[in-house]
C-alpha cells in the first residue's frame, strides 16, 4: 500500500517508543504477565513498505526485547501477500499478514487465517467495536480514509462536499487518479454510489467522471505522482488518501485532508494470524502488541494510519489532518471489495475508453 519511502519517517520513533512505554500507565497499555509471554522464537510478518514499514521496524525492536523474539519483516502488498499464503497453504512461512483491501474476507473463506480467542487478547476490548472482527478473525488495527486532499494555502477554507471538485475555480487544478490505483478505483465507486449506482452499477460513476475531466490537471497512476502534482503546484485539490495527505505534508507540501459531508471511503488495515503459522502463539501476541495505545500512536505519527484503540491520544496537529475518533470511524463508507475486485477488469476497459476520448 505504501510505495513512497520516506527516509526520515522513522526518525525519533525509538525515542518516542521508549518515552511512550515509560509514560503509559498499566491501565492504558497492560503488560502481559511474565508467565503468559512466549519463551522466544521467530516471527515472519508482512508490511507494505515505505513510511509504515520504517515505523514498523522501529517498534518491532521493542517487541523483540519484550518477548525475547526475532522478527523478520517481508514487504508484500495485500494482493501479493494473499497469493503467497495461498501458495504456501501446506507449508506456511509467514506468521502474521497485513491486509488493506479486504483480502481477509477471501483468506477466511479459503481457511488461510485463524480466529483469535478474545480472552487471550489484552487490548482487543479497547478497540472501537466496529474495528473488531464479528467472525473472530484479526482486527482492524489502523485505517485510512479516501476523502479530499487540498493545498491549504490555495484553499484556506476546507472543501465541504465531493461536489466542490466540479467548481469552476478549480478548472485544470484537480488531480485525478487512474482506477488501476486503489484510491482511484474507490473514488469511482463512491461517485457511482452518490449518483444512484454502486459496485453492481458503475456507469453513474463513469458519467460523473466524464463531467469532471475538464477540471482535471492530470490523471496519474501512482501515489508519488499525486504528491508531485501538489509539489509542482499543478493541482490544488484531489480525491485521495488521508495517510498520504499526512506523509506528503511531512515532506513540506502544504496539504490538509477533508472528509466531505457525503462521507469518506474507509480503508481498513487488518492483521491476521496465518493458519499453519510456525508460531501462532507469538503471532497472536504480535497482533495484540499492535493494538496498544502507544504503538497505535507511533503508527499514526510515523505512517499516517489512524488509530482504532479508543485510548490512543493523538496530538492536536495529528488530529487536524488524520481522521480520528469513533464517530468518524463508524461513519466511513464501506465498499463491497469482493464485488469491486470481481468487476475491476470490466471497469478498466470502460475507463480506458472514457479517458481516451
Amino acid at each position: 500500500m505504501r510505495k513512497w519511502f520516506y527516509g526520515k519517517a522513522a526518525a525519533g520513533i525509538l525515542t518516542l517508543l521508549i518515552t511512550a512505554t515509560a509514560c503509559s500507565s498499566g491501565k492504558d497499555a497492560p503488560a502481559a504477565a511474565a508467565t503468559d509471554k512466549p519463551s522466544g522464537g521467530k516471527l515472519v510478518v508482512t508490511s507494505f513498505g515505505g513510511a509504515i514499514e520504517e515505523t514498523q521496524r522501529a517498534y518491532i525492536k521493542q517487541f523483540e526485547k519484550e518477548y525475547n523474539a526475532e522478527v523478520e519483516v517481508v514487504t508484500l502488498y495485500s494482493a501479493d501477500a494473499l497469493a503467497k499464503i495461498r501458495a504456501e497453504k501446506n507449508n506456511q512461512t509467514i506468521d502474521v499478514v497485513l491486509f488493506s483491501g479486504g483480502q481477509e474476507q477471501i483468506a477466511a473463506k479459503e481457511d488461510l487465517i485463524m480466529k483469535l480467542d478474545p480472552e487471550q487478547m489484552e487490548n482487543l476490548d479497547q478497540l472501537y467495536p466496529e474495528a473488531r472482527s464479528a467472525e473472530g478473525y484479526g482486527p482492524t488495527f489502523g485505517y485510512e480514509a479516501l476523502g479530499m486532499i487540498y493545498n491549504r494555502d490555495a484553499i484556506p477554507t476546507p472543501p465541504a462536499s465531493w461536489n466542490d471538485l466540479w467548481k469552476e475555480e478549480y478548472k485544470g487544478q484537480v488531480g485525478l487518479v487512474d482506477i488501476s490505483n486503489t484510491y482511484g478505483n474507490q473514488f469511482l465507486v463512491a461517485l457511482a454510489k452518490m449518483n444512484g449506482g454502486g459496485e453492481d452499477n458503475i456507469q453513474p460513476g463513469l458519467d460523473a467522471i466524464k463531467t469532471l475531466l475538464p477540471n482535471a490537471a492530470a490523471i496519474v497512476k501512482s501515489s508519488p505522482e499525486v504528491g508531485n502534482l501538489f509539489a509542482q503546484d499543478e493541482a490544488v485539490i484531489a480525491p485521495f488518501d488521508s495517510g498520504y495527505a499526512y506523509t506528503f505534508g511531512k515532506q513540506g507540501i502544504p496539504i490538509n485532508f477533508a472528509i466531505p459531508k457525503e462521507g469518506a471511503v474507509g480503508i481498513y488495515i487488518t492483521a491476521q494470524v496465518v493458519k499453519g503459522s510456525p508460531n501462532p502463539e507469538l503471532a497472536r501476541k504480535y497482533i495484540d502488541f499492535l493494538l496498544r495505545p502507544e504503538i497505535q500512536k507511533l503508527t499514526a505519527e510515523g505512517g499516517g494510519y489512524s488509530p482504532t484503540n479508543s485510548k490512543t491520544e493523538l496530538s492536536d496537529d495529528l488530529k487536524g489532518i488524520l481522521p480520528n475518533g469513533e464517530d468518524t470511524f463508524n461513519g466511513l463508507i464501506h465498499l463491497d471489495l469482493a464485488q469491486v475486485n470481481n468487476n475491476k477488469a470490466d471497469w478498466m476497459e470502460k475507463w480506458s475508453k472514457l479517458i481516451s476520448q
